[in-house]
């Protein structure tokens, strides 16, 4: 149980993100005045046409434009361009990312999707209107009190085109995010792209690893991520090694980091577009956890219903179980209990919580974001029963086994949620009752198959192994992962993803400790010998001979299929004899 639970510690972080920097979410509206000033008539009448298409400008995910006027500069003699924004924010994405980066803590995937989803959606809706942004960067990317984005501080085309005036407004530090062509004066809707590219590779750039890598493979003295991409911008090769680094070692999907390749591609006639990112897999699926409008679901209004935040957990389910059918309820309620969950006595109400979430996985079957969050917050809950060894409830009882299972049935395509449902199969599984009902629901299938399907991705492989592990206590999974049926063959998948991982210490520990509950059953081992586990085990021993850990399993699990070639020995000897 030790070693099972400091497995559970090392891979049982999940997908809380900015949630829970975000302690007193209150009502702030606020009115920003952005000025472009020393301009002459003609500039200004250019840019106050430019500025007025702002005012058209209706999205949830940008600031509302309330005023445009100019203004006189008595002390310059120089005519200004005022833009009056309104916008209700309680942070900031530069925040976010300044407070990661100070704890260097990585900034979870789920997190950067969510972002993703809603900046493709507010740049599809942009370009289409043939508006750019020209200033995205993390101080102009507000969180709003719903949890979501906003853009604010637009450039209008007129002042970036003025390349002598740009240059002298704009500090170096605020060029950080700019695309490369700005050099050549080019503006056009790529330049947003690659700026939302830059963004996402600094959340990505947040962890003690990522600070490592950047400066260790571009030989950088300052640790400032300006510095990292001006050496991408002089040469985009350097950005390639990077991505590679934050996939192998912070386990980023290589999809987050083939985006991030395409969307920061120094020739902007090759960069991907907005649109055209809306027709990719990972992009869709962003698409579906921010609810978005372009997954052609309809998108409610702003400020429908409020979520009662700053009450007690109590208030917050009797709001749900008010509209327990409608998803624009219960998303941003679900946030809310996601950052509530660092709360102690929250998560002492899982009596009280589980059974909402058990109503919502079922009235909610196609909602992507709902089983997410559902999911998460489950998820929390089993770590939670885990420290405290509890081992029943309503959190280890058929009605959540089965309607997990469903759901991860259901979401084949969804990478994140994958993986946390195996985490969360993997923790229930430590309870022996909750392991037979997962055998019993064929929860061993469902995982091989989702191991089947991912067994390239080594962020996958290791909560599927680590699942199964879990549940070969029980012998009938054992059983079931040796005897293959039409579809599952479970060694045979589990030998691939060693060999498709076989560098990746982790992995291997995980595929070992497998090994290690299946020869506890004596009936088990013949199959394994006929296998060759023995020989793969051995290959693992030489190759890992300096992991203290990975030996020590190896030898337990070779010694017990040792004692199956004895007796096959002995019974050889007698029928010679």
């Amino acid at each position: 149980m030790a070693n099972r639970y400091e497995l559970l510690r090392t891979i049982s972080k999940d997908c809380y993100g900015v949630l829970q920097m975000m302690r007193d979410v209150k009502e702030s509206r606020t009115v920003a005045v952005k000025m472009i000033e020393c301009m002459d008539e003609a500039m200004v009448n250019k840019a106050l046409r430019e500025a007025m298409i702002l005012l058209e400008l209706k999205h949830p995910n940008i600031c509302k434009y309330k005023e445009i006027f100019v203004g006189w500069n008595k002390e310059d003699a120089a005519l200004s361009v005022c833009m009056v924004i309104e916008y209700s924010s309680v942070g900031d994405l530069a925040f976010i990312i300044r407070d990661k980066r100070r704890r260097m803590e990585k900034v979870r995937e789920m997190v950067i999707k969510n972002f993703l989803g809603q900046m493709v959606d507010v740049l599809v809706f942009l370009h289409s209107k043939n508006v750019i942004h020209g200033n995205l960067k993390p101080t102009n990317i507000l969180l709003m009190q719903d949890l979501s984005f906003a853009i604010s501080d637009f450039i209008v085309p007129t002042f970036i085109k003025d390349e002598v005036k740009f240059k002298i407004r704009m500090k170096d530090d605020e060029k950080t995010w700019m695309a490369p062509e700005l050099a050549e004066g080019k503006v056009n809707s790529k330049y947003d792209i690659w700026s939302t590219g830059c963004i996402i590779l600094e959340m990505m750039m947040c962890s003690k690893i990522s600070v490592e890598i950047y400066f260790q493979l571009l030989s950088q003295k300052e640790k400032e991520f300006k510095q990292v991409v001006q050496a991408i911008k002089i040469d985009g090769k350097q950005l390639e090694p990077i991505l590679e680094e934050l996939h192998t070692k912070l386990k980023y999907t290589s999809n987050l980091c083939d985006l991030v390749q395409r969307m920061m591609e120094q020739n902007d006639e090759k960069r991907i577009s907005a649109v055209e990112m809306v027709e990719l897999q990972y992009v869709k699926e962003a698409l579906i956890i921010c609810n978005s409008s372009l997954t052609g679901r309809k998108r409610s209004p702003v400020g429908l219903m409020n979520v009662p935040y700053g009450a007690d957990i109590d208030k917050l389910l009797v709001y749900m179980q008010s509209g327990i059918d409608v998803e624009e309820v219960q998303i941003p309620a679900l946030k809310y209990m996601v950052y509530l969950m660092y709360e102690a006595e929250v998560l002492m109400a899982s009596a009280r919580i589980i059974p909402v979430l058990i109503t919502l996985l079922n009235c909610h079957p196609k909602c992507l974001e709902i089983q997410a969050y559902v999911c998460q917050i489950l998820l929390k809950f089993a770590i939670k029963a885990t420290e405290l060894s509890v081992e029943d409830g309503i959190l280890f009882s058929e009605a959540v086994i089965n309607i997990v299972l469903s759901v991860m049935e259901s979401q084949r395509k969804c990478v994140d949620l994958q993986v946390v449902i195996c985490k969360l199969l993997m923790v229930l599984s430590g309870s022996e009752a909750a392991g037979k009902l997962i055998g019993q629901a064929n929860g061993i299938q469902s995982i091989l198959m989702t191991l089947r399907m991912y067994i390239d991705y080594s962020h996958i492989c290791i909560p599927c192994c680590g699942a199964i592990w879990s549940l070969v206590t029980n012998k009938l999974v054992a059983f079931r992962i040796l005897v293959p049926d039409m579809q599952h063959d479970g060694l045979k998948v589990i030998k691939e993803s060693y060999y498709i991982h076989q560098t990746d210490a982790k992995v291997v520990q995980t595929i070992c400790m497998v090994f290690l509950d299946m020869v506890q059953y004596e009936d088990v081992l013949p199959d394994l010998i006929s296998q060759k586990v023995d020989k793969l085990l051995n290959e693992i021993k030489i190759k890992f001979a300096s992991n203290e850990d990975i030996v020590t399993v190896v030898n337990s699990t070779l010694l017990k299929l040792q004692t199956i070639d004895g007796k096959s020995e002995n019974e050889g000897s007698k029928t010679s004899v």
